[in-house]
Protein backbone atom coordinates (compact mmCIF):
# COMPACT_ATOMS: atom_id res chain seq x y z
CA UNK A 1 0.00 0.00 0.00
CA UNK A 2 2.52 2.51 0.89
CA UNK A 3 4.62 1.48 -2.39
CA UNK A 4 1.74 2.45 -4.34
CA UNK A 5 1.50 5.52 -2.52
CA UNK A 6 4.47 6.36 -3.06
CA UNK A 7 4.89 5.35 -6.82
CA UNK A 8 1.70 7.41 -7.44
CA UNK A 9 3.32 10.41 -5.76
CA UNK A 10 6.22 10.38 -7.38
CA UNK A 11 4.74 10.35 -10.88
CA UNK A 12 2.77 13.78 -10.01
CA UNK A 13 5.66 15.01 -8.61
CA UNK A 14 7.74 14.15 -12.35
CA UNK A 15 4.27 15.46 -13.88
CA UNK A 16 4.70 19.20 -12.27
CA UNK A 17 8.61 19.02 -12.74
CA UNK A 18 8.27 18.62 -16.36
CA UNK A 19 5.64 21.62 -16.19
CA UNK A 20 7.72 24.07 -13.86
CA UNK A 21 10.86 22.82 -16.29
CA UNK A 22 9.23 24.01 -19.46
CA UNK A 23 8.23 26.80 -17.97
CA UNK A 24 11.82 28.07 -17.39
CA UNK A 25 12.75 26.78 -20.73
CA UNK A 26 11.05 29.05 -22.43
CA UNK A 27 11.88 31.98 -19.56
CA UNK A 28 15.48 31.17 -19.71
CA UNK A 29 16.97 32.47 -23.42
CA UNK A 30 20.87 32.27 -21.82
CA UNK A 31 23.88 30.84 -24.19
CA UNK A 32 23.82 27.94 -20.90
CA UNK A 33 20.51 27.06 -21.32
CA UNK A 34 20.55 26.75 -25.01
CA UNK A 35 23.35 24.52 -24.34
CA UNK A 36 21.46 22.47 -21.77
CA UNK A 37 18.70 21.99 -24.14
CA UNK A 38 21.07 21.10 -27.28
CA UNK A 39 22.44 18.10 -24.69
CA UNK A 40 19.36 17.12 -23.38
CA UNK A 41 17.92 16.61 -26.94
CA UNK A 42 21.31 14.20 -27.69
CA UNK A 43 20.18 12.38 -24.67
CA UNK A 44 16.89 12.03 -25.19
CA UNK A 45 17.30 10.93 -28.97
CA UNK A 46 15.11 14.06 -30.09
CA UNK A 47 15.67 15.41 -33.29
CA UNK A 48 16.35 19.15 -33.56
CA UNK A 49 14.08 20.99 -35.52
CA UNK A 50 16.73 22.12 -37.71
CA UNK A 51 17.05 18.72 -38.61
CA UNK A 52 13.53 17.75 -39.72
CA UNK A 53 11.14 18.83 -42.13
CA UNK A 54 9.90 22.22 -41.78
CA UNK A 55 6.21 22.85 -40.89
CA UNK A 56 4.89 25.98 -42.65
CA UNK A 57 1.35 27.34 -42.69
CA UNK A 58 1.24 29.05 -45.96
CA UNK A 59 -1.37 31.69 -46.59
CA UNK A 60 -1.63 33.88 -49.52
CA UNK A 61 -4.58 36.94 -50.33
CA UNK A 62 -4.91 38.04 -54.05
CA UNK A 63 -7.24 40.92 -55.21
CA UNK A 64 -7.67 42.43 -59.03
CA UNK A 65 -9.90 44.05 -61.56
CA UNK A 66 -11.45 41.94 -64.53
CA UNK A 67 -13.64 42.68 -66.78
CA UNK A 68 -15.69 39.82 -66.81
CA UNK A 69 -16.57 38.41 -63.55
CA UNK A 70 -18.27 35.09 -64.72
CA UNK A 71 -15.00 34.18 -66.66
CA UNK A 72 -12.93 35.01 -64.11
CA UNK A 73 -14.90 32.95 -61.84
CA UNK A 74 -15.03 29.86 -64.69
CA UNK A 75 -11.28 30.08 -64.23
CA UNK A 76 -10.61 30.15 -60.88
CA UNK A 77 -13.14 26.93 -60.35
CA UNK A 78 -11.33 25.05 -63.02
CA UNK A 79 -8.20 26.21 -61.35
CA UNK A 80 -9.45 24.63 -57.94
CA UNK A 81 -10.81 21.27 -59.56
CA UNK A 82 -7.48 20.93 -61.35
CA UNK A 83 -5.40 21.32 -57.84
CA UNK A 84 -7.73 19.32 -55.81
CA UNK A 85 -8.69 22.68 -53.74
CA UNK A 86 -12.25 23.20 -52.28
CA UNK A 87 -13.59 26.60 -51.44
CA UNK A 88 -14.42 27.15 -47.80
CA UNK A 89 -16.61 30.76 -48.29
CA UNK A 90 -17.46 32.93 -50.81
CA UNK A 91 -19.35 36.10 -51.18
CA UNK A 92 -20.72 38.79 -53.58
CA UNK A 93 -21.27 42.80 -52.81
CA UNK A 94 -21.92 46.16 -54.59
CA UNK A 95 -20.51 48.92 -53.29
CA UNK A 96 -21.14 52.17 -55.89
CA UNK A 97 -19.98 51.35 -59.05
CA UNK A 98 -18.21 48.22 -58.15
CA UNK A 99 -18.80 44.36 -57.86
CA UNK A 100 -16.74 42.90 -55.32
CA UNK A 101 -16.09 38.78 -55.49
CA UNK A 102 -14.82 37.14 -52.77
CA UNK A 103 -13.44 33.30 -52.41
CA UNK A 104 -11.90 31.88 -49.69
CA UNK A 105 -9.71 28.79 -50.66
CA UNK A 106 -7.85 25.69 -49.48
CA UNK A 107 -5.45 24.23 -51.22
CA UNK A 108 -2.46 20.87 -50.65
CA UNK A 109 0.26 22.86 -49.81
CA UNK A 110 2.56 21.32 -52.38
CA UNK A 111 0.10 22.69 -54.94
CA UNK A 112 -0.05 26.60 -53.11
CA UNK A 113 2.17 27.67 -55.61
CA UNK A 114 0.94 26.74 -58.83
CA UNK A 115 -2.68 27.37 -57.80
CA UNK A 116 -1.82 30.94 -57.17
CA UNK A 117 -0.03 30.76 -60.80
CA UNK A 118 -2.90 29.46 -62.58
CA UNK A 119 -5.35 32.12 -61.21
CA UNK A 120 -3.38 34.73 -61.98
CA UNK A 121 -2.57 34.08 -65.71
CA UNK A 122 -5.11 35.92 -66.96
CA UNK A 123 -4.34 39.11 -64.42
CA UNK A 124 -2.76 42.42 -65.73
CA UNK A 125 -1.86 43.72 -62.65
CA UNK A 126 -2.45 42.89 -59.13
CA UNK A 127 -3.92 45.42 -56.73
CA UNK A 128 -2.68 43.01 -53.57
CA UNK A 129 -0.52 40.15 -53.43
CA UNK A 130 0.45 39.30 -50.11
CA UNK A 131 2.43 35.45 -49.69
CA UNK A 132 3.57 35.11 -46.43
CA UNK A 133 4.42 31.34 -44.38
CA UNK A 134 4.69 30.44 -40.43
CA UNK A 135 7.00 28.54 -39.38
CA UNK A 136 5.38 26.05 -36.64
CA UNK A 137 8.34 23.31 -36.62
CA UNK A 138 9.08 24.01 -32.93
CA UNK A 139 5.52 24.25 -31.45
CA UNK A 140 4.58 21.02 -33.69
CA UNK A 141 7.83 19.35 -31.85
CA UNK A 142 6.82 20.58 -28.30
CA UNK A 143 2.87 19.35 -28.72
CA UNK A 144 4.21 16.18 -30.09
CA UNK A 145 6.83 15.68 -27.02
CA UNK A 146 4.58 16.94 -24.09
CA UNK A 147 1.82 14.41 -26.08
CA UNK A 148 4.24 11.32 -25.77
CA UNK A 149 5.06 12.57 -22.67
CA UNK A 150 1.52 12.71 -21.61
CA UNK A 151 0.45 8.94 -22.93
CA UNK A 152 3.45 7.28 -21.22
CA UNK A 153 2.48 8.63 -17.81
CA UNK A 154 -1.09 7.44 -18.82
CA UNK A 155 0.32 3.81 -19.55
CA UNK A 156 1.93 4.26 -16.22
CA UNK A 157 -1.01 5.12 -14.18
CA UNK A 158 -2.89 2.21 -16.21
CA UNK A 159 -0.45 -0.62 -14.82
CA UNK A 160 -0.83 1.31 -10.98
CA UNK A 161 -4.79 0.96 -11.45
CA UNK A 162 -4.10 -3.00 -11.56
CA UNK A 163 -2.01 -3.15 -8.75
CA UNK A 164 -4.49 -0.88 -6.57
CA UNK A 165 -5.82 -3.07 -3.96
CA UNK A 166 -8.43 -0.62 -2.00
CA UNK A 167 -11.19 1.84 -3.39
CA UNK A 168 -9.50 4.97 -2.50
CA UNK A 169 -6.46 3.86 -4.50
CA UNK A 170 -8.72 3.03 -7.76
CA UNK A 171 -10.42 6.48 -7.06
CA UNK A 172 -7.13 8.50 -6.73
CA UNK A 173 -5.77 6.98 -9.45
CA UNK A 174 -8.62 7.33 -12.16
CA UNK A 175 -8.45 10.58 -11.32
CA UNK A 176 -5.33 10.79 -12.45
CA UNK A 177 -6.18 9.00 -15.55
CA UNK A 178 -8.82 11.57 -16.27
CA UNK A 179 -6.96 14.63 -15.68
CA UNK A 180 -3.95 12.59 -18.02
CA UNK A 181 -7.08 11.65 -20.75
CA UNK A 182 -8.25 15.56 -20.84
CA UNK A 183 -4.81 16.84 -21.35
CA UNK A 184 -4.24 14.30 -24.14
CA UNK A 185 -7.54 15.28 -25.87
CA UNK A 186 -6.16 18.73 -25.99
CA UNK A 187 -2.66 18.28 -27.27
CA UNK A 188 -4.20 15.77 -29.72
CA UNK A 189 -6.54 18.66 -30.73
CA UNK A 190 -3.65 21.26 -31.32
CA UNK A 191 -1.54 18.81 -32.91
CA UNK A 192 -4.90 18.13 -35.56
CA UNK A 193 -5.33 21.94 -36.24
CA UNK A 194 -1.33 22.32 -37.02
CA UNK A 195 -1.11 19.30 -39.29
CA UNK A 196 -4.12 20.71 -41.09
CA UNK A 197 -2.74 24.19 -41.69
CA UNK A 198 -0.25 23.27 -42.50
CA UNK A 199 -0.52 20.00 -45.17
CA UNK A 200 -3.14 22.65 -46.24
CA UNK A 201 -2.44 26.39 -47.43
CA UNK A 202 -5.11 29.04 -47.21
CA UNK A 203 -5.87 31.40 -50.06
CA UNK A 204 -8.31 34.10 -50.71
CA UNK A 205 -9.30 35.76 -54.09
CA UNK A 206 -10.82 39.33 -54.03
CA UNK A 207 -11.48 39.94 -57.91
CA UNK A 208 -14.05 42.78 -58.75
CA UNK A 209 -15.83 44.96 -61.92
CA UNK A 210 -16.35 48.18 -62.05
CA UNK A 211 -19.35 49.42 -63.99
CA UNK A 212 -19.61 51.89 -66.20
CA UNK A 213 -21.38 55.47 -65.36
CA UNK A 214 -23.91 55.02 -68.02
CA UNK A 215 -24.60 50.98 -67.16
CA UNK A 216 -24.51 52.14 -63.52
CA UNK A 217 -27.01 54.85 -64.14
CA UNK A 218 -29.27 52.46 -65.83
CA UNK A 219 -29.03 49.78 -63.21
CA UNK A 220 -30.45 52.52 -60.78
CA UNK A 221 -33.55 52.66 -62.64
CA UNK A 222 -34.01 49.22 -63.13
CA UNK A 223 -33.62 48.70 -59.81
CA UNK A 224 -35.90 51.75 -58.65
CA UNK A 225 -38.26 50.10 -61.08
CA UNK A 226 -37.93 46.83 -59.88
CA UNK A 227 -38.63 48.51 -56.15
CA UNK A 228 -41.41 50.16 -56.91
CA UNK A 229 -43.56 46.99 -58.91
CA UNK A 230 -42.30 45.31 -55.28
CA UNK A 231 -43.90 48.01 -53.43
CA UNK A 232 -47.27 48.02 -55.41
CA UNK A 233 -47.38 43.87 -55.05
CA UNK A 234 -46.94 44.40 -51.30
CA UNK A 235 -50.04 47.07 -51.18
CA UNK A 236 -52.30 45.41 -53.41
CA UNK A 237 -51.50 42.42 -50.81
CA UNK A 238 -52.20 44.88 -48.01
CA UNK A 239 -55.68 45.85 -49.61
CA UNK A 240 -56.71 42.09 -50.41
CA UNK A 241 -56.03 41.10 -46.74
CA UNK A 242 -57.77 44.12 -44.59
CA UNK A 243 -60.36 44.41 -47.40
CA UNK A 244 -63.36 43.52 -44.53
CA UNK A 245 -62.03 46.12 -42.37
CA UNK A 246 -62.05 49.02 -45.38
CA UNK A 247 -65.65 47.96 -46.14
CA UNK A 248 -67.06 47.75 -42.80
CA UNK A 249 -65.17 51.54 -42.64
CA UNK A 250 -66.40 53.26 -45.57
CA UNK A 251 -70.07 51.84 -44.68
CA UNK A 252 -69.72 53.63 -41.30
CA UNK A 253 -67.87 56.77 -43.04
CA UNK A 254 -71.03 56.88 -45.67
CA UNK A 255 -73.15 55.98 -42.64
CA UNK A 256 -72.56 58.76 -40.43
CA UNK A 257 -72.61 61.27 -43.42
CA UNK A 258 -76.12 59.84 -43.79
CA UNK A 259 -77.31 60.67 -40.60
CA UNK A 260 -75.73 64.19 -40.13
CA UNK A 261 -77.18 65.28 -43.48
CA UNK A 262 -80.52 64.02 -42.27
CA UNK A 263 -79.88 65.66 -38.83
CA UNK A 264 -79.13 68.94 -40.31
CA UNK A 265 -82.27 68.99 -42.71
CA UNK A 266 -84.35 68.29 -39.81
CA UNK A 267 -82.75 71.36 -37.67
CA UNK A 268 -83.36 73.92 -40.84
CA UNK A 269 -86.73 72.55 -41.41
CA UNK A 270 -88.18 71.34 -38.02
Amino acid sequence: MKKLWLVVLTITVLILTSCGRGSENSMNLSPESDELSSNALKESGATPADEVNRKLIKTGDLSFKTDDLDATGKRIKEAIRKHKAWISSENENTSGRQINRMVTIRVPADRFDAMIADIGAGVERFDQKNISSNDVTEEFLDVEARLKNRKSLEIRYLELLSKASTTADLLQIENQINMLRGEIESIEGRMKYLSNQVDYSTLTVNYYKVVPVQSHLWKKIEQGLQNGWTALMYVIILIATLWPFLLIGFMAYFGIRIYLKKKRKTNLHP
